[in-house]
């Protein structure tokens, strides 16, 4: 699938905080919603062109061995070029394209962040699990 991207990755919001007790988590979710494009005259630009999105990754980790806890939302808008969908017939590799951008903002700042306050970079390294998805769902349908 065509995109254009219509705004740069936004970091809406980042937190760090070292954990009281060891824990150990790997929260990373993707979420696509439609959006508008607002136009220099006022009005929106509703995608002739194809349809705007905004691709959200909240996310909440702490790798092992639990040490501290990474947080927060990345975003970005995109307009798919001749797509006019709900985006619920998307692909995984789809997903995983227009998600894995944001996804390597969380490792960077993630290394940036325990480089600074714990005096050596810890690097996360996501694997995504959108194809595991896309077998489960094709599993439940061939179940029924």
């Amino acid at each position: 699938m065509d995109f254009k991207n219509m705004t740069p990755i936004v970091v809406r919001a980042f937190h760090y905080d070292l954990n009281d007790e060891q824990q150990v988590k790997n929260e990373v979710n993707v979420s696509l919603r439609q959006v508008y494009q607002d136009l220099d005259d006022g009005t929106q630009d509703e995608g002739k062109n194809g349809k705007y999105f905004e691709i959200a990754v909240p996310f909440e980790v702490a790798p092992a061995p639990g040490d501290f806890t990474v947080s927060g939302v990345i975003t970005r808008v995109v307009q798919f070029i001749d797509y006019f969908g709900d985006g619920s017939d998307l692909e995984p590799s789809d997903y995983q394209l227009l998600s894995r951008p944001l996804v390597e903002q969380i490792e960077t700042l993630t290394y940036e962040i325990t480089q600074l306050t714990l005096d050596h970079p810890v690097n996360l390294s996501f694997k995504s699990n959108f194809n595991e998805l896309n077998k489960d769902d094709k599993k439940d349908k061939d179940d029924n």
